[in-house]
């Protein structure tokens, strides 16, 4: 019998994989909600809800400046609990390792995810561990699932409307290019921005309707899952967009688009007139690049106004750049 390839490569773009997600039809999701977003919802007693959400991560150098496969785990499972609005209660941590792993580099990985369990409060509560034999795999792989909770009225999926402002948390593409300066080796100051999101979440969360992480697709992605969602469009300011000037040199030199990077320690929101500088402001106390760059509008198309005209930021499809996150 004939079996059909799946039709994918490493690095493949959120397009293809969304269509080759969709195409699995599980229709039967019980009474959980919002499970095509970051985090399934649950209603539970005392009109709260519980948070699940799952991640693996496949990091091409497991090091990088300013954090490891194991710090990353940690963060962006803990992030897409956190940009649902919800209070992260604890994490399950598997692993699947490659057999002669170094022991050395197992607890420097192990040690940086023990450290920011302790200094979030986040738990570590259950995990499995396979050993596959050498060549099989490549180094580790990590699996982390979190599990959270959050008052019906916090949760971030609100009602969007024109003219509501975009903003961002700090400036993108760092994570990327540490991870690609590692890879590739040449110097370069930037490291990685992957952090846990929940303080600054909290500080804003009664006054923004809709937080998302840019991981894989960067901004390019998760703007143009927004307006689908929403059925409207947004217009960006390019000049407005904060980026360190060493990332955008680096993505010039690689001649990979910025908006594609993946962030691990930012996150994009949707906020009414009357709260966005309000929101800035909170935000700044913890990063100073943080700031308002566009707005809601009518359409369906996530627009970016240039110093040259507007151009449509499209989804990312073909091959982005693979195993960043």
């Amino acid at each position: 019998m004939n079996k059909e390839n799946v039709g994918l490569s490493a690095g493949s773009g959120g397009k293809e994989m969304s269509e080759l997600i969709s195409s699995f039809g599980f229709t039967n999701r019980g009474n959980w909600e919002n499970c095509d977003n970051d985090s399934a919802t649950l209603n539970m007693e005392d009109e709260k809800k519980l948070v699940f959400t799952s991640d693996s991560f496949v990091v091409d150098p497991l090091f990088f400046p300013g954090g490891n496969i194991g710090h990353l785990a940690f963060c962006g499972t803990v992030n897409d609990l956190s940009v649902m609005g919800a209070t992260p209660l604890g994490l399950s941590l598997s692993l699947v390792i490659e057999e002669g792993f170094p022991r050395e580099d197992l607890e420097k990985i192990i040690s940086s995810i023990k450290k920011l369990s302790e200094e979030y409060g986040i738990p570590i509560v259950t995990g499995d561990t396979k050993v596959m034999p050498k060549g099989k795999i490549d180094k580790i792989i990590i699996n982390v699932s979190g599990v959270g909770v959050v008052n019906d009225k916090d949760v971030l999926t609100k009602e969007i409307n024109v003219g509501d402002k975009l903003i961002i948390s700090g400036g993108i593409g760092e994570h990327a290019v540490s991870l690609l300066s590692k890879r590739f080796d040449y110097t370069t100051d930037v490291v990685t921005d992957s952090k846990p999101l929940i303080r600054e979440l909290e500080a804003v969360r009664d006054l923004v309707k809709v937080a998302k992480d840019p991981t894989r697709g960067g901004i390019a992605a998760i703007l143009n899952e927004l307006c689908e969602k929403c059925n409207m469009g947004m217009l960006l300011d390019e000049d407005l967009i904060p980026a360190k000037q060493e990332v955008v040199k680096v993505t010039e030199m690689l001649g990979i688009n910025l908006y594609e990077l993946a962030c691990e320690g930012r996150f994009v929101c949707i906020s009414s007139v009357k709260n966005a500088q309000n929101v800035v402001d909170k935000l700044k106390k913890f990063n100073s690049d943080a700031a308002i760059i566009g707005e809601i509008t009518s359409g369906n198309q996530v627009i970016v106004k240039t110093i040259l005209g507007k151009r449509i930021l499209p989804v990312p499809t073909g091959r982005l750049v693979p195993r960043i996150c």
